[in-house]
């Protein structure tokens, strides 16, 4: 949760924790209660910068007089205890309509609005860089919700991985659960602001810095209980997840695990996992094959084909 150094440390009031896919992970995160808005106006051309941010940077037409009014199309995000962040900007020469200039912000706001399938999608159509990968990630993240448990696969890997974070954050997940099953709305929020003092009790201690604990206390007032729990973990030894756990959930159907037999999956899974394991550990057909059992996996292997 860390921020740049030498900008003030916001967190915002969050609503409610999820669990998140990412490219090489998934973990549980909570969500930020904000909306987006957008608006335009005029501006002098002098503030109409190639960044915004930094006065010093070149202006955007040198052939406009700094007092002349430009366009800006603006995007910002205001968040429940009232912060506001400014998000994307835009900025059109003066001769511009306001039809034009409107056409713009819609444009803006249907980009930000694009589904989370669309913006991979359009990753797929030119050899895209690793920053433009993350840039999708991050602003488009992949929130994930409970199947419909008649899609038995993918039902079995998300509570597969609900399972794998209660390592890290076991009241949490039990929380997070309760929210699934939990259908009146008032009765859902609630269960929803307690997820969230959850997750900052169960990770604080070890994964926030001081001033970041500060930070969310503010914007997320904590109950004494959720505190007494801070207080217990913090006299724990520091939580991790288990990387084989982690790596079969994660990849279970995606690298179609699932299909693998025993032995084929236990050299998979320490190909991309001996890194983080100590020297000389070891994963044989028989333990890859119980840690697939507790997590509740199923394999899908031909008929008459081997376990082993």
């Amino acid at each position: 949760m860390s921020q740049p150094s030498g900008k003030p440390i916001y967190i915002p009031p969050y609503s409610g924790v999820r669990l998140i896919e990412c490219r090489d992970h998934f973990q549980l995160v909570p969500v930020p209660d904000v909306r987006t808005v957008y608006g335009y106006g005029k501006i002098k051309a002098s503030e109409a910068r190639s960044d915004p941010e930094n006065k010093t940077s070149r202006p955007i037409w040198s052939n406009l007089s700094p007092d002349a009014e430009v366009w800006a199309v603006m995007q910002w995000y205001q968040y429940a205890d009232g912060h506001q962040e400014q998000g994307n900007i835009c900025f059109l020469r003066p001769e511009c309509s306001e039809e034009q200039v409107k056409k713009r912000m819609a444009q803006m706001e249907s980009f930000s609005s694009m589904t989370r399938e669309k913006a991979v999608g359009l990753l797929q159509c030119y050899d895209a860089p690793p920053e433009d990968h993350d840039f999708v990630e991050e602003n488009y993240p992949n929130y994930q919700s409970e199947p419909d448990p008649k899609d038995t696969e993918n039902y079995d890997v998300y509570h597969a991985r609900l399972k794998v974070m209660c390592d890290l954050q076991p009241k949490t997940v039990a929380l997070l659960k309760i929210a699934d099953a939990t259908k009146d709305p008032a009765k859902r929020k609630m269960v929803e602001n307690e997820a969230v003092q959850s997750y900052f009790a169960e990770l604080a201690a070890h994964y926030f810095t001081e001033d970041e604990i500060l930070a969310w206390q503010r914007s997320n007032p904590v109950g004494t209980g959720w505190m007494c729990e801070f207080g217990d973990v913090m006299r724990q030894p520091r939580r991790t997840l288990d990387p084989v756990n982690h790596e079969l959930a994660l990849n279970w159907l995606r690298q179609r695990y699932n299909e693998m037999p025993a032995k084929v999956l236990a050299d998979s899974i320490f190909q991309r996992i001996f890194k983080w394991v100590s020297p000389g550990f070891k994963i044989t057909a028989d333990f890859i094959k119980k840690r697939r059992e507790r997590l509740g996996l199923t394999t899908k292997r031909k008929p008459g084909s081997s376990e082993k």
